[in-house]
């Protein structure tokens, strides 16, 4: 089970009940947040299956400050992200879509690459 709050100082707070057990992240948004679960838990061996830990998903600084992050867009390469490119971040996302936060990373520069 995956649950989430704001906190009284505006960071964002995630517990999870993962197959390791209880794991926490905190960030300044729950993209940010997510991405500190996923390091706890790769060391383990796990990924989460949910829209944020895609390969080619990413929080843009626009979603990240009016939103929070709770919704991320999925990178489509050569093209420019659009409205219709978000979705919510904790929704479940097929298992070969997953990947590392360094995958995650990568495909963002080569995404940022494809563009120019």
């Amino acid at each position: 089970m995956l649950k989430w709050h704001l906190r009284a100082d505006r960071t964002y707070l995630i517990n999870l009940d993962g197959p390791v057990g209880p794991v926490i992240g905190c960030g300044n948004d729950l993209f940010q947040a997510l991405q500190v679960i996923r390091l706890e838990l790769e060391t383990s061996g796990w990924l989460i299956a949910v829209q944020g830990a895609r390969k080619d998903a990413y929080a843009s600084g626009m979603v990240r400050d009016m939103i929070g992050a709770s919704r991320i867009y999925i990178l489509r390469t050569g093209q420019q992200v659009e409205r219709e490119h978000l979705v919510d971040i904790f929704a479940e996302a097929p298992p070969d879509s997953l990947g590392t936060v360094e995958q995650q990373k990568s495909c963002y520069r080569d995404w940022r690459l494809s563009l120019t």
